[in-house]
């Protein structure tokens, strides 16, 4: 029998596994709990792969995979993930003479065998483990066509535009004998108000000669975008299949020659980035490449942009791609011909490279800007491993010298002789540098690999590695170390003198798993299916984001390559390969940390019509009060209701409140608003509206807020056609920051007699104001994130009754609470020239309808973020208990 075993054996083996695979993953679960309860604002990864899978890693906040769940089910008839590919005793003997081995069959999927957080398949599983009649994902031809994009912008419009989530990196990969296995990789970050308008269009460059584009054509950017490609690349209109595209263009000005993947790819990018931000004003938010094709040399770029018309833009943008087969190309030029000189000094005598000379065979045709020769051992490899990230690193500190900050890298590989040399991997990395302030580009950076390297294709087998690359900031790599070993096992095995990169781990706790019982190596690879590499990823994204408090995300890659072993020999030879699998992460430091707010609760739906819905509702569910909760991008005369507001309750006047010693800005320019729809807020506000009209006050009691003079399109909304307004509703301000505004327009404001508010000038309620000066005065942007400089007050409809009026400061919750006065008005603008505040002590009398966002400006220039804004504390908004 040699080392055959017996059918009995491999089973014993097999349970014994089994039970070790149970006792493992309890212990990575307790791991899991304890590190999501620190999180408080996650970051989310979705990966839709074609080969009928939809998977998602992160923390479930604020009821965001039952949203997933629903728009999956409805939109791409998703059903959830029951059966896997387990390990189990083959049937029948799978050697010459009597022995048995352990193969994959497909079972039901316990939870100990799930690698991801959630699962779902785009059709029927079959019992080989392959998913059968995928009605979601489309390809066809030899080109590499297909729906992978349009499907990517359905999901990515539904998680922001719907849900508010913040797209932060999309990123494609390619496995399989052609890289005909598609995955395409999408992570989110913490929800921002604004994202619920930002429209995003997909921009997909192939180097087969398409042009493809998926997303909303709004401000007309299909037809600019039309006239962009046909002016700039000669490319001609082909008529675009909607099942894979919504716009298409072939073209022939994407060029590639050699073997060794030279392409003018980045190039022509950087033409596109230029057209998309410079002249239609859109933001880009990533950039990624994928490589098709047996050898990966028919480059794909795909880019994404959100059209943010209330931010700067303009910015200059440069792309440098480091290729291990020796070379550097340069792209962007021409928006930094002031940084030329240096970086040519820094590649010259820094890197020791040289200008790359063209071989007499090469056309005449340059491919990028700048193109220079590495020196040997500028690029190092060992086997999968290389320092490409540390290069990264390197040239990024160089560059945020001279006032030019990372935005964005990927990695992709070329493999010039697949057939022969499969292992002779060329690694590229392709890095963007955007231009910005000194600050922001010389805040420190830190990169994160995670990656698997396979060691044997008998079974398949692989090692497990997490490297960092960067600066020790702030003790960041004890704060990692720790994180490291706790949560992942690893054991650091090289610090300071690892070579390709600063501190190096390993780690046994990246799994993978095959994409089928029957999967070839030499064909196909082994081990293309789930892997749990995301979900570690998002938790060290949380880790250094949430937890730690002082890092922001800007990179989050994956990429997909895999190692072969050889069979045979001469005629004979072949190989079998195995995926490995990597992430890269990079980090910016901020200064002292900052704030991150969010909601945490997802609202239920009230079950019935909620009292008099007001009439200008849009949402039928909010209507009827089948859904919890809408929010409703502003109208352009909602807009200027809002502008009105804050010119018109303006005053040039500074309080100690203002503590943040910057100059009053002298004008708040509204950029964008929503408005909210919330059926079980508004039911007991018109409850609340309703006991006050039937107490039966005077109007001559009554108070009006300067607001509702300011702007009386808005304040006809308080007013009904036959009753007039009785119980005296009024708009009133409330400054805080953008997402903690979302969070106060879902759950609206506490009244907490014993909580932070007790003993506030006038009592311990909610306290609203009538200038937006006032209300100016705490609010704050959401610092280092997108939207960074915008500001943001709640447009709040209230219930004021009649006025207990008050000059001197006191706790006067005992006369509104009577009955007898509807709130307090603090009237501190008679007795010392400020302002008037309105208070508040029963929550059902203000529903929160509202949020404007807002830059401050003084001398028609938007005005720099006051120094204390960068570090105030870190908090998670179930609401707000309000006092001003």
């Amino acid at each position: 029998m040699g080392d055959c075993q017996t059918k009995e054996q491999v089973t014993e083996r097999l349970e014994a596994e089994e039970e070790q695979l149970k006792r493992d993953f309890e212990l990575s679960l307790e791991a899991l709990k304890e590190c999501d309860q620190l999180t408080r604002v996650p970051h989310l990864l979705i990966e839709i792969r074609s080969l009928g899978f939809v998977e998602i890693q992160g923390k479930d906040t604020g009821g965001i995979y039952q949203k997933l769940d629903s728009w999956l089910k409805q939109h791409w008839r998703a059903t959830e993930k029951t059966q896997d590919l387990i390990l189990k005793c083959a049937e029948e003997q799978t050697c010459g003479c009597c022995g048995f081995a352990p193969e994959f069959a497909v079972g039901t999927l316990e939870p100990h065998h799930a690698l991801c957080d959630k699962s779902y398949t785009l059709g029927e599983m079959s019992a080989d483990g392959k998913v059968l009649s995928n009605h979601t994902y489309k390809n066809r031809g030899s080109e590499g066509e297909n729906n992978m994009g349009k499907l990517t912008m359905q999901l990515a419009q539904f998680l922001t535009n719907e849900c508010g989530w913040t797209l932060q990196v999309c990123d494609s990969g390619n496995l399989g004998w052609q890289g005909e296995i598609r995955e395409q990789q999408m992570k989110f970050k913490a929800p921002h108000p604004l994202n619920l308008i930002a429209p995003l269009v997909m921009i997909e460059l192939r180097q087969v000669g398409y042009i493809e584009i998926n997303g909303q054509d709004q401000d007309g950017i299909y037809g600019k975008l039309g006239n962009f490609c046909r002016t700039m690349w000669q490319a001609t209109q082909t008529q675009a299949d909607r099942d894979y595209c919504d716009l298409k263009f072939k073209t022939s000005a994407f060029k590639g020659r050699g073997s060794e993947g030279e392409n003018n790819m980045g190039q022509r990018t950087m033409e596109l980035v230029d057209f998309m931000v410079k002249q239609c004003q859109w933001t880009m938010v990533t950039c990624n490449t994928g490589n098709f094709g047996r050898r990966g040399d028919k480059r794909e770029q795909q880019l994404i942009f959100r059209n943010d018309e209330f931010v700067q833009h303009g910015v200059d943008h440069i792309m440098i791609e480091l290729r291990t087969a020796g070379y550097i190309e340069i792209n962007g030029l021409h928006d930094a011909k002031d940084l030329q000189p240096e970086l040519i000094n820094f590649m010259v005598q820094q890197w020791r490279c040289k200008e790359y000379t063209k071989y007499m065979w090469e056309s005449s045709e340059n491919f990028c800007d700048l193109k220079y020769t590495a020196p040997d051992g500028l690029f190092t490899r060992e086997g999968l491993t290389n320092n490409l990230g540390k290069r990264t690193i390197e040239l990024a500190d160089f560059l945020a010298q001279h006032g030019w900050a990372l935005l964005l890298c990927n990695g992709g590989s070329v493999t010039p002789n697949p057939s022969h040399s499969p292992n002779n991997i060329i690694r590229e990395q392709q890095v963007k540098f955007t231009r910005t302030t000194p600050e922001k580009a010389k805040a420190p950076l830190l990169m994160i690999e995670l990656r698997t390297v396979p060691y044997s294709d008998g079974p398949p087998a692989w090692y497990g590695y997490i490297e960092i690359c960067g600066k020790d900031t702030n003790g960041v790599h004890g704060h990692l170390d720790r994180f490291i070993t706790h949560y992942m096992h690893g054991n650091c095995i090289g610090r300071g003198n690892v070579g390709h990169c600063d501190v190096m781990y390993s780690t046994t706790k990246f799994r993978k798993k095959p994409s089928s019982n029957n999967e070839n190596g030499r064909y196909g690879g082994y081990m293309n299916g789930e892997s749990n590499i995301g979900k570690w990823t998002m938790r060290l994204c949380d880790f250094m984001v949430d937890h730690l408090g002082e890092w922001d995300l800007i990179v989050c890659n994956s990429d997909n390559l895999d190692r072969s072993f050889q069979h045979g020999s001469g005629d004979n030879k072949y190989f079998n390969s195995v995926t490995a699998r990597e992430m890269q992460l990079v980090f910016r430091h901020k200064a002292g940390g900052r704030g991150v707010f969010m909601s945490a609760s997802n609202v239920e739906p009230l079950g019935r019509p909620p009292l008099q819905p007001p009439p200008y509702w849009k949402d039928a569910g909010c209507k009827d009060g089948t859904v919890g909760h809408k929010l409703v991008p502003g109208t352009p005369e909602e807009l200027t209701w809002m502008q009105e507001i804050l010119d018109g309750t303006f005053k040039n006047k500074v309080t100690r409140d203002r503590k943040d010693g910057q100059p009053l800005a002298d004008r708040f320019v509204a950029v964008q608003c929503v408005r909210s729809e919330h059926p079980g807020l508004w039911d007991r506000f018109a409850e609340r509206r309703g006991l006050v009209a039937e107490a039966g006050r005077s109007s001559s009691d009554f108070v009006e807020p300067k607001t509702m003079a300011a702007a009386p399109g808005l304040a006809r909304r308080c007013v009904h056609a036959s009753v007039g307004n009785p119980a005296n509703q009024a708009y009133l301000l409330h400054g805080t920051n953008p997402t903690s505004a979302v969070a106060i327009l879902q759950n609206s404001f506490t009244v907490d007699f014993a909580g932070k508010s007790a003993g506030t000038m006038f009592g311990p309620g909610v306290y609203l104001a009538e200038s937006s000066t006032k209300a100016d005065e705490y609010a704050r942007d959401d610092a280092g994130g997108e939207y960074d400089g915008l500001y943001a007050l709640l447009v709040c409809k209230a219930v004021l009754g009649r006025s207990y009026v008050t000059e001197k400061a006191g706790d006067f919750r005992d006369q509104v609470l009577s009955g007898e006065y509807g709130h307090v008005l603090g009237d501190r603008e008679k007795a010392v020239g400020t302002f008037r505040e309105f208070i508040f002590f029963h929550e059902a009398s203000i529903y929160p309808e509202f949020a404007v966002f807002y830059r401050r400006e003084k001398d028609g220039k938007v005005m720099a973020r006051p120094e204390r804004e960068l570090a105030p504390a870190m908090m998670e908004m179930e609401g707000e208990v309000a006092s001003m």
